[in-house]
């Protein structure tokens, strides 16, 4: 599959791909046990976007990761305009 037309990405999209997204510990407790779930956050989720609450740290293989992936994507964009 040749694509000669592909338009180049925007800076702004480029950056917003590259941030990360907002984690809750409400999800990754719900994931592990209804049961377990602490209900005292799920008043954040009642207000409009954006959501409040604390960012998680990616860790270094986390951080690795992602830049894999946006390599991996780059050179996939990049041969498709030849």
């Amino acid at each position: 599959l040749k694509l000669s037309s592909v338009p180049d990405l925007p800076l702004s999209l480029i950056s917003l791909a590259v941030t990360p997204l907002p984690t809750s510990n409400l999800f990754h407790e719900a994931s592990c046990s209804a049961d377990a779930l602490d209900e005292s956050d799920l008043c954040i989720w009642e207000q409009e976007p954006p959501y409040e609450y604390p960012e998680t740290i990616m860790t270094a293989h986390e951080v690795q990761y992602t830049k894999n992936m946006a390599d991996v994507m780059l050179g996939r964009r990049w041969r498709l305009s030849k």
